[in-house]
Order: structure tokens, then C-alpha cells, then sequence
């Protein structure tokens, strides 16, 4: 992303593996700009997040490549409003969220940035690297996840009850998975074509 397309001046950052991108993401940048809680959604995909387990992890370029699929796959829809991030890429592993964000800020002072995180993930907060620091430099939108504390402007958001693990054994056992509702078509057939998530 170069600077000079940069005009909007608040962004939601949702991170994570993309371990795949399934609907349930897009819901959710869906609802932060329905609700015009920012202008425009970032899907930051991770190298790795520390506290995951590397072995069930697609490579970074084939989770980056899904989650372009997807996007594109939504297309006009979305009128180029949700986009994918591979700054972590470049940044210093393991990748903590903090380091993203101050290099993000550098990058783009103007922007005002906020993290897009469900409640599952908000409640390790505490463990995350200087995430007191972290909470003073931005502001964090939380959704519902199995059940957990919801910011009050997200509490509406769309639950989906898919998670990427689920979608990763039905893949692995050969189970049908619901290809538009639950995972993007291009995704799904990404998936296919590079035989990922078999044993």
C-alpha cells in the first residue's frame, strides 16, 4: 500500500492467521463499515501468532493469496474498503501486535488506527506484549465470540458459528463444507488446487 492512496482517516485492523479467510471475517469488517465505525478495514495477516501452533499453519504467501481471493471475490460490494496487509511480513518475528501498530503509525501518521478483535482474543489481552502500552495507543472494537463481552457498538455484529479450525478438519477428513455461505468459492478452490490443510 503505497501512501499516496491513503485519505481515510480511520482504519480497523483486524488481525490474524486467515489460517483460511472464511465469511465469518468479512461479516465482521462488513459491520464496521455499515456502522461507519471506520473508513476503511485492514485483514492483517500474521507470520505466525505466538501463541498458535505452527504445524497447522498454511504458508503466509498461500493465507495472503486467500484473503486477496476473497476480497476480490466480494469485489464491488466492498468498493475496495476492506483491504489485506502483509506489513507483518517485513516486521521482526515473533509478530506482536504492538510493534504492528507502531510501525503502522509511523508509516501512516494521519490515520487513526483501532483493533478489531473478538471477545475470545480480547480476554488474553492481559498476556499480550505491553498491552498496557498497546491500550493507550489505540482503541479496540470487540465482537462477540463464543459468548464473551462485546464492545456496545459491536455488540450487533454477526456471530458465525465457523471457526477456521473447523473448516481445517473437514477439509482434512474429506467432510463437505458449505462453499459460499460458510468459505468464499475462491478460497474453497484455492484450497483444492494447492492441497492445503491434508494430512
Amino acid at each position: 500500500m503505497g501512501h499516496s492512496q491513503i485519505t481515510v482517516e480511520r482504519v480497523a485492523l483486524l488481525m490474524g492467521s486467515f489460517n483460511p479467510v472464511h465469511r465469518g471475517h468479512l461479516a465482521v469488517a462488513r459491520y464496521v463499515l455499515e456502522r461507519e465505525l471506520a473508513d476503511e478495514v485492514w485483514l492483517v495477516v500474521s507470520p505466525q501468532n505466538p501463541f498458535k501452533d505452527p504445524a497447522i499453519l498454511a504458508p503466509f504467501d498461500d493465507r495472503l493469496e486467500m484473503v486477496r481471493r476473497a476480497l476480490a471475490e466480494e469485489g464491488d460490494e466492498l468498493e475496495g474498503r476492506i483491504r489485506v496487509c502483509d506489513v507483518e511480513r517485513g516486521l521482526p518475528y515473533p509478530s506482536y501486535t504492538i510493534q504492528t501498530i507502531e510501525y503502522l503509525q509511523k508509516q501512516y501518521p494521519e490515520v487513526r488506527f483501532t483493533i478489531l478483535a473478538g471477545s475470545d482474543i480480547a480476554d488474553q489481552l492481559p498476556r499480550w506484549h505491553r498491552s498496557e502500552e498497546l491500550r493507550g495507543l489505540v482503541r479496540f472494537l470487540i465482537y462477540p465470540r463464543n459468548g464473551g463481552e462485546a464492545s456496545p457498538e459491536m455488540a450487533q455484529a454477526p456471530t458465525f458459528e465457523v471457526d477456521s479450525t473447523s473448516i481445517r478438519q473437514a477439509v482434512a477428513t474429506g467432510q463437505a463444507i458449505a462453499v459460499g455461505e460458510v468459505l468464499p468459492r475462491a478460497v474453497a478452490d484455492y484450497i483444492r488446487i494447492k492441497k492445503l490443510y491434508t494430512r
